[in-house]
């Protein structure tokens, strides 16, 4: 069988696209080779799999060209430039559906010809395009700074000063100019950085922290915000919310800016688009999350903020962007975890059952099975648990460290120690030898091992003292994974003892 990555253009287009793609080929404005209008109608026959045996290529040649030999270059090249003209086609696919941004195209275009009055009319369309936009995203202000520029830079050649009423106002062009611009940069500067800080975290790059504080240095965000509210009749909460952002991670430790923030998304959240509704609320998980695992003192009942965040991101289809429907396993193992911190197996259950067929198709399946083995365990039900663990494709699982965390407990839980001795040493290899893992990370779970490891040599030889040294330990850490299980199995392990005494 046959296999080329223009086959994988050809899986995202769905019937009605492969029509238009067919009719786009026949156009002689984007192409006037008959050989490949040939080629598609052949490839189309096996759409949209691409699997079948009689897909070769000596195969495809001999229905293009009939009783010519085979000739190797001559096929790569014409399949080259079917895939090409597949790009051209979805490059204008792209291009029709984007109104604004196609639109500029068109306005760049007007202005270079010198076509003032349909250049004004078209510019004026635009800008009632963007008008329509109940959502202000980052993209917006970029798009009005583009239409009041446009529009200042296009009077200043071909318009007429007669008045000082003209002036003023092509004055106020550019101050929106300056506003909107100022707004884009804030939106994004402080998304990328952020997003920076969170990717360094996860991937344990270091160097990156010191980018991101001297990058702060460099503006003073408060003034800008100033700037804009007193330079500015525009109502503009997005900017104001990316502020507030910027205010609750720089004072991580004072949680009234987290909350001031949570407030303000909630109220504002139906002026938001949707990309930045999944950012920001994403950013309030994280801020939770980060509290959590560092094991930081809260004014507030973190693990009840959490799902409360979570039902509103779930319920409110935040976790969608633009371009992706699928929720994010990151988000989905968060809730999972979430209703186990808060015994709401239920709440679990229900969620797995509605949500999980949400993900991406490609980690349904495995995904599926890890969170009913999570949910069997919890439920005590450990041979089912384990079971279902068996099934995952550890080689495809993005989240083995918890496969290797679940199945330690299990194994303890079973009673099979020497098992759980053996996922110890593949476990401790694992978080060593994983460069991409955190420190923080590789901190937690190398406590949550060496823990349980001792709980184990104490259970095997029962000796109570060891015990409450152990405790005594575990309740002194301040980042272990598990923690609260560790300490629920002490105590079964001390009253077990106990009853032993007597």
């Amino acid at each position: 069988m046959y296999t080329h990555s223009l086959f994988d253009v050809f899986r995202t287009l769905g019937d009605k696209e492969m029509m238009k793609f067919g009719k786009f080929l026949k156009s002689p404005y984007f192409n006037n080779r008959n050989t490949l209008i040939k080629l598609f109608e052949v490839l189309r026959t096996f759409h949209p799999e691409y699997d079948h045996k009689n897909l070769t290529k000596e195969k495809l040649f001999e229905k293009i060209y009939k009783n010519n030999n085979y000739n190797d270059s001559t096929f790569r090249n014409l399949m080259s430039d079917l895939q090409q003209a597949a790009l051209t086609f979805l490059k204008l696919e792209s291009f029709r559906k984007n109104e604004i941004e196609s639109g500029f195209f068109l306005t760049d275009e007007l202005a270079q010809r010198g076509l003032v009055r349909i250049f004004d009319e078209k510019i004026r369309q635009t800008d009632r395009q963007l008008g329509l936009d109940k959502e202000i995203s980052s993209s917006y202000f970029l798009s009005k700074f583009r239409t009041q520029t446009d529009q200042f830079y296009m009077n200043l050649q071909s318009a007429r000063v007669l008045k000082k009423s003209f002036v003023e106002s092509e004055s106020k062009k550019l101050v929106n100019g300056i506003i909107f611009m100022i707004s884009y940069f804030v939106i994004e500067s402080v998304k990328h950085n952020d997003n920076l800080l969170k990717y360094s975290r996860t991937y344990n790059i270091s160097g990156n922290m010191k980018t991101v504080t001297d990058f702060m240095k460099l503006f003073d965000f408060a003034a800008i915000v100033r700037f804009i509210k007193e330079n500015s009749e525009l109502r503009l909460p997005i900017v104001e919310a990316y502020y507030k952002l910027l205010l609750t991670y720089i004072n991580f430790d004072q949680d009234k800016f987290y909350f001031e923030l949570k407030k303000f998304l909630i109220a504002n959240a139906e002026e938001f688009s949707l990309v930045d509704n999944h950012f920001l609320f994403a950013r309030l998980m994280d801020y939770c999350v980060i509290k959590k695992n560092s094991g930081e003192v809260t004014s507030f009942n973190i693990d009840v903020e959490i799902f409360e965040i979570l039902t509103e991101i779930i319920g409110k289809g935040y976790y969608r962007t633009e371009s992706v429907n699928y929720i994010p396993f990151d988000l989905y193992r968060n809730y999972l975890y979430n209703c186990i911190s808060l015994k709401k197996l239920d709440k679990m259950e229900e969620f797995i059952k509605d949500f999980t067929c949400k993900l991406n198709p490609n980690q349904i399946s495995n995904v599926e099975n890890y969170s009913y083995s999570l949910l069997s365990f919890e439920r005590g039900d450990y041979g089912k648990a384990l079971d279902l663990l068996n099934k995952i494709r550890f080689d495809q699982f993005i989240y083995k460290l918890d496969m290797k965390n679940l199945s330690l407990k299990i194994y303890y839980e079973l009673g099979q120690y020497d098992s759980a001795l053996s996922v110890i040493d593949t476990y401790k290899h694992f978080i060593n030898n994983n460069v991409l893992l955190s420190d923080n990370k590789r901190v937690m779970h190398s406590h949550f091992i060496s823990f349980v490891n001792k709980l184990i040599l104490c259970k095997i030889s029962t000796r109570e003292t060891s015990l409450l040294y152990l405790e005594d330990k575990v309740r002194k850490s301040k980042n272990t994974f598990n923690k609260e299980w560790i300490l629920e199995k002490i105590e079964q392990e001390k009253l077990r003892a106990g009853k032993k005494a007597v």
